[in-house]
């Protein structure tokens, strides 16, 4: 590492006469470490000529800004950058990167700096903040008149205090053998021992994804941002392989908790709150919380690679057992009961005309012959009222027997068809009930997402960005449950949970575990179940800034872990220490009755429908009679009150008409004697 003293004394250089020029050493540095960019940007004078790699050449001037942008939405990934425009373009690197839509891996940064400016730029680049996102850089040294290199530098990032915001950029000379450079490495790797790099990160609890708790000063795996002790520990599957990596790479995590505004919200200037906000605002470099690929903070930040598979759905209320008074309707479906009902109508109905029919063709039968000694009363008892049709009706549907009428052939057939309809009735009525008895029956379940939009309930989560995902979906039952949600605090959905009203937001991790569960007790999560299907499917992964250095290795790390099958054993020992343990199997076996598959024994409750159906008759036909006995009373005393008043209007002349009647008629049979 250099010292002041010399950095302001040129070079003494053994060898460095076999050195390339200037030219030719940034042709194979261009050749070697760039060809594989779509393109880079040359910002100055770059000293390349007939170059067979793209590259966009742009000044130093005052419009560089706009310029880098459109050039790194390009597809420029890399930089070369002469000494005018050094300053400027370290300024400008963080700021344009954040509003690029381009967000390229691995990015290179080459520094032409003379040796007569060496000391005052480098006094620029050891405190600029821009480094701490550049780990690849390379600066190259070279005399302005012989337009060759005089020494080659790299960088690195240390910080004295893991509170400290602003960073120390060491130099490093490269030790470049100008016998053999060609066979040199200009660009070593910093990334494998990142020497403490503090990398500041936003969670929350959200288990089994991410989890933390403080702990004794030392104890923990990361630091706090409030006190800058090693005083937290990290767990859950995100947390955890990023624990794990920094062991690997040697650097600190610094945690900065956000319980309050958990994920957040993101605006369009660039600012936010919340888990996103931290890193939109460049607050924090990483954020984990089981974060889905939403469009909002992708604006101005970037995602790693997918750490999980998660997949929302809903819990819903448990279907409740019917109540046993219920039992004698439960055999048929409704539609299958208005036929039934249809039937039992249309058959009283047509025993009843044709018993009619059949009376009269009797009466005109009995005329015509005029058999001497026929009573009257024997055509009066074959008559069949619209009762003795109704009851014969009920005969036939509870396999009873009941007078059937076989001197014509109308009749035959009408009350043969009435028999088989009937036998069916009360056979199938008979196993559905055996049925129904022995088996409990529930209410309708909610098994999809489908039958949870056909209630209209409302359903809650923890964030609005549970809706990001179907937000722009034409299927009629997403746009009905959009239009039902509510976002609440964990705390009220709590309160609606106790009370079993509606559906709540629930994620289901890709190894089976749960979140999120702190809105749920015991008791809670005892009457509520699963839906069957998944509102929608994500990939979880971290929110990191635009031009993280660490994305590329972490990103490598991530799928090394997904590989191994780690992430079900860290996943697994997370749910085991922290969710609770009676609330997740209560979800998992929320749809395994208590009483198994098997049949049950018959109760006296499984009677309370007979009993019901016996008091409704019993209470109906009371009061029926109750109202008949009430009809025939006003009735009597109606005929009362108009026979009343009839004799006294005219009980003279009615008593004279029957006298003169009585004589007249005395008289005719005196005469007749005579």
């Amino acid at each position: 590492m250099e010292t002041t003293a010399e950095l302001l004394t040129p070079l003494a250089q053994p060898g460095i006469t076999g050195s390339p020029t200037l030219s030719v050493l940034m042709r194979f540095l261009v050749l070697r470490y760039y060809a594989q960019y779509y393109s880079f940007c040359s910002i100055g004078k770059d000293f390349l000529e007939d170059l067979p790699v793209g590259r966009i050449l742009l000044p130093a001037d005052a419009q560089l800004e706009s310029r880098l942008l459109h050039a790194i939405d390009s597809g420029c990934q890399a930089f070369v950058v002469d000494e005018p425009g050094v300053a400027l373009f370290l300024e400008l690197y963080i700021s344009v990167h954040d509003m690029a839509r381009q967000r390229s891996l691995d990015k290179r940064l080459i520094l032409l700096v003379t040796q007569q400016n060496r000391p005052e730029l480098f006094q620029l680049l050891r405190s600029h903040d821009a480094f701490r996102e550049l780990p690849n850089v390379l600066i190259i040294v070279y005399d302005g008149e012989a337009s060759q290199p005089t020494a080659l530098f790299t960088t690195y990032v240390t910080t004295s205090d893991v509170l400290q915001r602003s960073v120390n950029v060491s130099l490093e000379q490269l030790p470049i053998d100008w016998t053999d450079w060609e066979g040199c490495s200009f660009f070593p790797d910093t990334t494998s021992d990142l020497k403490g790099y503090v990398l500041r990160t936003s969670t929350l609890n959200y288990m089994p994804f991410t989890g933390f708790e403080r702990v004794e000063v030392g104890a923990g795996n990361a630091f706090d941002s409030e006190t800058g002790e090693r005083s937290i520990w990290l767990d859950g599957t995100e947390l955890q392989l990023l624990v794990a990596f920094c062991e690997l790479r040697n650097c600190n995590i610094l945690v900065f908790p956000d319980d309050e505004d958990t994920w957040g919200e993101v605006y369009p200037n660039a600012t936010g709150n919340g888990l996103m906000g931290s890193v939109v605002e460049r607050r924090t470099d990483i954020a984990l919380g089981a974060f889905y690929l939403w469009l909002k903070p992708y604006n101005f930040s970037t995602y790693t690679a997918t750490i999980s598979r998660s997949g929302v759905t809903m819990l819903v209320a448990k279907p409740k057992m019917l109540p046993f008074w219920r039992t004698p309707f439960l055999s048929f479906s409704l539609p299958l009961w208005a036929a039934v009902i249809v039937t039992f109508f249309a058959g009283s109905m047509a025993a009843w005309v044709a018993g009619t029919v059949r009376h009269r063709l009797l009466l005109v039968s009995g005329h015509n012959n005029a058999r001497a000694g026929d009573d009257a009363t024997d055509l009066i008892a074959e008559q069949l009222t619209l009762s003795d049709a109704v009851l014969m009706m009920v005969g036939f549907f509870v396999a009873q027997s009941s007078a059937v009428r076989t001197d014509l052939w109308s009749c035959v057939f009408l009350f043969a068809t009435l028999l088989l309809a009937g036998f069916m009735v009360s056979n199938m009525y008979s196993g559905g009930l055996a049925s129904i008895m022995t088996v409990p029956q529930y209410e309708k379940s909610i098994d999809t997402v489908r039958d949870f939009a056909a209630t209209g309930m409302t359903w809650y989560g923890p964030t609005p960005y549970c809706l990001a995902e179907i937000s722009s979906a034409t299927e009629p039952h997403l746009q009905q449950i959009l239009k039902t949600y509510i976002p609440c605090g964990i705390e009220e959905m709590g309160v609606y949970a106790r009370k079993g009203v509606g559906g709540f937001v629930i994620e289901q991790a890709q190894h089976g575990n749960f979140a999120p569960s702190d809105f749920l007790d015991r008791a809670s999560s005892s009457t509520l179940q699963p839906l069957k299907d998944f509102v929608f499917t994500q990939n979880c992964a971290a929110l990191m800034t635009n031009t993280n250095p660490l994305r590329s290795d972490l990103n490598a790390y991530i799928l090394a872990v997904q590989q191994s099958g780690l992430l079900y054993h860290i996943g697994t020992l997370s749910a085991i220490r922290y969710l609770p343990t009676d609330v997740m199997r209560n979800i998992e076996r929320a749809r395994m009755h208590s009483h198994g598959d098997g049949a049950i024994r018959l109760e006296i409750g499984h009677f309370l429908g007979a009993f019901f159906i016996l008091g409704y008759g019993l209470l109906v036909a009371g009061l029926v009679f109750v109202g008949e006995v009430w009809g025939t009373m006003m009735v009597r005393r109606l005929n009362e009150v108009f026979a009343g008043k009839a004799p006294h209007e005219g009980s003279k002349r009615c008593t004279s008409r029957n006298l003169s009647h009585k004589d007249i008629e005395g008289y005719t049979v005196v005469t007749n004697i005579d």
